[in-house]
Order: C-alpha cells, then structure tokens, then sequence
C-alpha cells in the first residue's frame, strides 16, 4: 500500500498505521491492486487489467466495476474510521456503466453523509486515461465491533 501522506498530512499517517495494521481483503491481493490514497472520506485503488476478468468481447466485465466500486468505497471508510472499534456492511450498492474498458482502472471512493448508523458513499471508475466508466453509490451500515447495531 501506498499513501500519498504529502497531501493528507499527518491525519493520513496515522490512518496508513492503522490500515498497515489490519489484514488487506483477499480481494486486494487476488487482484494485485493498488491502494494509492485514503485520507478521510477519500480513498483511490488502481486496478491492473486482466482478460481473465473480460466478457467475450474483451472488456472488463460488469461484475467486476461492482466488486471494485464496493472495496473502495469501504476503504472510504476507512479513512473516516482509522479506528479499529466500528464495522461497516454495505447494505446496498448501485452501479452504473458507461463505457466498456480494456486497460487497468482507477477506483475512487467518497464518503458523502454520515448518519448515526448509515453512511452514504459515492464511487467512479476511471480508464488509466482518466475518462469516466462507471458511477456508483452505496450505503453501508455500521456496526459496533461485536456486529451489534451502533446506539
């Protein structure tokens, strides 16, 4: 992982220790991503291409933008929550595509509004040159560490 701590200042330092600290979802590692920025409410994975991933006709298959758009909207989270006492569960995750893709991509993810027990995310995939692909939104729910509901 790598943290752009020149912009985010001391706050990211102390968010890339606790991220250094917690266990990196297989998914990070399956995919060989890249975790370029988390910073409160931000958060920015590339993403390398790979034709195992592709329909028929090559581009980055659907599903894919969806499981890309749901990480890095959790490590939104993250950022908001460097510590380790609240949970979060996506509740809902809407996605949609806008052009097809056939090189690696870039991830970002936005913390929108936070409530007491939901938190609402805003996520886009970019081509490497930097045009839109997909939009999406989430809403998570958080959790106290035991899974109970936050009060």
């Amino acid at each position: 992982m790598t943290g752009d701590s020149s912009q985010a200042g001391e706050k990211s330092s102390q968010i890339d220790l606790t991220v250094a600290d917690l266990d990196q979802p297989s998914t990070l590692k399956t995919f060989k991503a890249d975790v370029e920025v988390i910073e409160p409410g931000f958060a920015r994975i590339r993403y390398p291409f790979n034709l195992d991933w592709c329909n028929p006709r090559g581009s980055l298959q659907g599903g894919m933008f969806a499981v890309f758009l749901d990480e890095v909207m959790g490590y939104a989270m993250i950022g908001s929550h460097p510590k380790l006492d609240t949970l979060w569960t996506t509740t809902s995750l809407n996605v949609n595509y806008l052009r097809p893709v056939t090189g690696e991509v870039i991830a970002e993810g936005r913390v929108i509004r936070e409530g007491s027990r939901t938190v609402y995310l805003e996520g886009e995939i970019l081509t490497a040159e930097g045009k839109l692909a997909a939009k999406g939104t989430s809403t998570m729910l958080l959790l106290r560490r035991d899974g109970e509901l936050l009060k």
